[in-house]
This record gives structure tokens, C-alpha cells and sequence, in this order.
């Protein structure tokens, strides 16, 4: 293996952690946590400490992020840029801005653990602070971080990372890997070649699923919507109803009387915002945060984005709970809890929040991300030995899961994913690529697992829970404690 030998290591590089600006200076923002498996809490930076992380949590700047070691996460940005953690990591943001010159600052410190970061969006400053060093990666780049003890190693799997070394810029290109030890800041070493661990499966599998329903996804809007944009494609449906225009629908909520879109999720407060909802859905972050949701009988109910996709993509008025424009009778509207000025700030979490995403009973089941890794020995730190032994994990790995119905999480699909992929666009009369069909009113007779028509990827056709996790539960309101 080729090497070449660096001196001092000052490496500049983000976790492209886009967000939304939410308040009149441009300096405060918000990203998302779009992913949770396993043990994950966070430091919500309000003085608290740590507590159990919720999906779709909203983030700051200062917030910390730990996964335990059986947990994972993923943390998205408006312009779909992410970064996902390994098991037993530890991640702060340090910064999350807008400058002067309207660039979004992203910097996140790995304390230890394995951080994947992949950059997408545009007028980014990406940094990303590891083993005292900064590192900066190029748009359109992957770099894996690793942590052991006082080294990390940055591996380049897709694009160029690049540090400033004493006033000289050097650059590790694609399939090349960064060694820096914080005891030996005057050398640093590139070499030819990126070692494969069990975790990239994981990796690989998450970004396959955003790309497959975000960016290379027909309906409506397009690929540069932003977070959250491709759970909304995998999750439900769009429809065009009179007075409403084009509105979103999750599959499944149409055939569950008596579902409405707060029956289950958490408020946490967040500095700056006051107490957020966070909704249990993996689909939960921009119906909840943009728009309003609306209750017409012919359709049930239906989430309108107003000017949220405006511009092609998501504009800067994220609020902390959509509102609800037009209710059922008897519909009680959501209320966040009082904030007491000296008093603690707990999260409160409604109806039944357990171990496994919610999900509606004729709706997806959420694909088993995690079914990709096939050894977990490797994961907490780069000499940690893999599979086979060495660094270099086997690559006989088998994907699991993504099928119809209840199976999803136990059968391959043709395409060797655990999601199910999405369904060629099908023209109609007078439609266009990109353009989606108008849904009749709901009968009777429609169908479980469809929209107007169109089959919901993995549809269940029984009944889950409740529609709700089906692992441990917290039935009620109560205080969110770490376990």
C-alpha cells in the first residue's frame, strides 16, 4: 500500500447538517434526527444532560448525540445532506449558522466512534472535528471518520476531503485514507486504499433509500424538496383535492377510523423554540413543521404544505407544530406543555412510543435498516477486528428484509434492498413525467395500502399494535427517561 507522509494536520471539513432558519436572524438553525435504532440519547443543551433521543427530534447547535452499543442514527439536513453514527459514538454540534455571505456553517465534533458524513448540498462550509484536527469535505463527498483512542482516520469513499497543512493544501481523494494521531500534530499519513467494515452495508443501504425517494423519485415536487421529503414518498401518497390543491396523505390513514395525525409523538423543548413536537412516524418531520393538516370526510386526513416546497425547496418558516386548519368534530387540537422558568423541561411523550418506528396498519412497515450487518465486532473502533478477522470486513453480507406486508423485514426484494424500490412512474391521460394522478373521494371500497390507485410501497394488510410500536411501550403521557 502506497503511503505519503503529511506534517501538521489542521483539517477543515462539516457534517453538512442543513437546516431550516427558524427565526429572524439567520444565525439559528435546526436539523433533523431522521433515524434511531437501538440505544440513542441526546443532550438536548438546555442543561438537563442526556435523556432518550426521539425520532425526529429537532436539533441545535450545541446538542450531543450518543448511541449506545447496539444503536444507530442518522441526522439529515434540508439539502439532503446527512450524517449517520455507528454504535457507541459521540457526536456534538458545535456550529449550525448562517454567515454573512449566506453560506450554512456546519461543524460536528466526533468525541469517538464511527461518523459517516455525506455531502450534498450546496453553499455549505462542511467541517467536521475530530482528535483535535479539522477536516473539510468537498459537495458530493462520503468520508467515513473513525476514532481509536487519540487516532482517527478519515476514509474517502466518494469525492475529496481536504486539510490545510501549514498553509499548504493537501487533498485525499476517493478510496484513499487519513491517519492523524492528536499526540503527533506534525505528521499525518494518506494511504491508497479504504478499508471495508460491516457498517458501510448500513450506510450504503440508508443512502440508497434517500436516493431511490428523493432524488431519483418521479411525483411531486422533486429532489431538492429537502429532509424529510423521501419518507414522505415512501410513506404515503400525493392528491389533488378542491380547495385544497396538492396535499399528502399516509398510507393507511384513510381505512383507521379514529386516526389522527397527534396520537403519537413527543414534545421536547428546544432552546430557542420552546417545546416541538416530535412525531413517532418516520415519516414525521416536514408534515409536522410545515403547513397544516386539514379533516375532510370524503378524504380523512391530509396534510397541505402551503409555500413549503416553494422556490423548489423547502423555505426558512419552520414552526415547532403544524397547525390544524380544519378538524373532525371532537377533534381536541394539540397543546404544548407550559414552560416553567426555573423549573426542569422533560420531554412528554403521547400515546404509546417503544423500540420500533410507528407505523399505520395498512400502511409500510418500516424497513430493517439494521438486518444489513451481519457482525457488530468491528463497529466501535477502526483496529477493532471485523468478521474475518481484519480490518477488512468479508463482503458476503446478504441484505434482509423489504416485502410486502408483515414480511418486510424478513425477505429480500428483487433489487437486494430492505426497502421496497419505487414503482415505475405509470402515464395517464394528459399527464406528464413528475406529475401525479388526482385521487377520487374514499369509499368503502378502496382498497388497504393504496392512494388513489397507487400501491404503498410494503403495504401491511393485518393489523399492527394499534398502528403503533410494537416493542416495550409507554402507553400514555409520561416523562421520556433513558433506559
Amino acid at each position: 500500500m502506497s503511503m505519503r507522509r503529511v506534517s501538521v494536520l489542521t483539517c477543515w471539513s462539516v457534517v453538512v447538517l442543513a437546516a431550516v432558519v427558524a427565526q429572524a436572524t439567520s444565525h439559528v438553525r435546526i436539523v433533523r434526527l431522521s433515524y434511531v435504532d437501538g440505544k440513542v440519547e441526546m443532550d438536548r443543551a438546555n442543561g438537563q444532560g442526556l435523556e432518550r433521543a426521539m425520532l425526529n427530534a429537532p436539533i441545535v447547535e450545541g446538542t450531543r448525540i450518543v448511541t449506545g452499543r447496539d444503536g444507530l442514527a442518522e441526522i439529515e439536513f434540508e439539502g439532503n445532506a446527512t450524517i449517520r453514527l455507528g454504535e457507541a459514538t459521540e457526536v456534538r454540534f458545535r456550529q449550525l449558522l448562517m454567515n454573512d455571505e449566506g453560506d450554512r456553517v456546519n461543524e460536528v465534533e466526533l468525541v469517538r466512534g464511527t461518523l459517516y458524513f455525506n455531502a450534498r448540498g450546496k453553499n455549505e462550509i462542511d467541517r467536521v472535528v475530530a482528535a483535535e484536527r479539522t477536516f473539510v469535505l468537498r459537495r458530493d463527498s462520503d468520508v467515513r471518520f473513525q476514532t481509536s483512542g487519540d487516532q482517527v482516520q478519515a476514509a474517502v469513499l466518494k469525492g475529496e476531503l481536504t486539510i490545510d497543512n501549514n498553509g499548504r493544501i493537501e487533498r485525499v481523494s476517493k478510496k484513499e485514507t487519513l491517519t492523524v494521531d492528536a499526540n503527533n500534530p506534525s505528521a499525518a499519513v494518506i494511504a491508497k486504499g479504504v478499508d471495508e467494515i460491516s457498517l458501510d452495508r448500513w450506510n450504503n443501504e440508508r443512502a440508497a433509500y434517500q436516493t431511490a425517494y428523493s432524488y431519483n423519485n418521479f411525483g411531486y415536487g422533486s429532489s431538492r424538496m429537502g429532509f424529510g421529503y423521501a419518507d414522505l414518498a415512501y410513506y404515503g401518497g400525493w392528491m389533488d383535492v378542491p380547495g385544497y390543491g396538492s396535499v399528502w396523505q399516509p398510507y393507511g390513514a384513510a381505512s383507521w377510523m379514529g386516526w389522527n395525525p397527534y396520537l403519537s409523538g413527543t414534545w421536547m423543548f428546544t432552546p430557542g423554540f420552546g417545546y416541538a413536537w416530535s412525531s413517532a412516524y418516520p415519516w414525521g418531520w416536514l408534515p409536522y413543521h410545515y403547513g397544516a393538516w386539514s379533516y375532510l370526510p370524503a378524504y380523512g386526513w391530509f396534510w397541505a404544505p402551503g409555500n413549503a416546497f416553494s422556490g423548489n425547496g423547502v423555505v426558512t418558516n419552520w414552526q415547532g407544530t403544524a397547525p390544524v386548519a380544519n378538524a373532525p368534530a371532537g377533534f381536541v387540537a394539540p397543546t404544548a406543555p407550559p414552560i416553567h422558568p426555573n423549573g426542569p423541561r422533560p420531554s412528554i411523550m403521547v400515546g404509546r412510543i417503544g423500540n420500533v418506528p410507528t407505523y399505520l396498519p395498512d400502511g409500510p412497515v418500516p424497513p430493517n435498516f439494521r438486518g444489513v450487518i451481519q457482525d457488530h465486532s468491528g463497529l466501535t473502533g477502526m483496529t477493532a477486528p471485523s468478521a474475518s478477522g481484519s480490518a477488512r470486513a468479508g463482503s458476503s453480507a446478504t441484505a434482509r428484509g423489504s416485502a410486502p406486508a408483515s414480511a418486510l423485514r424478513r425477505s429480500p426484494n428483487a433489487a437486494g434492498h430492505v426497502f421496497v424500490p419505487p414503482a415505475q412512474p405509470s402515464m395517464a391521460p394528459g399527464m406528464s413525467v413528475g406529475s401525479f394522478p388526482t385521487v377520487p373521494a374514499v369509499s368503502a371500497g378502496r382498497s388497504a395500502g393504496n392512494f388513489g390507485g397507487v400501491r404503498s410501497p410494503g403495504s401491511s394488510t393485518g393489523s399492527s399494535a394499534g398502528g403503533v410500536h410494537t416493542g416495550g411501550t409507554s402507553a400514555g403521557h409520561g416523562s421520556s427517561n433513558p433506559k
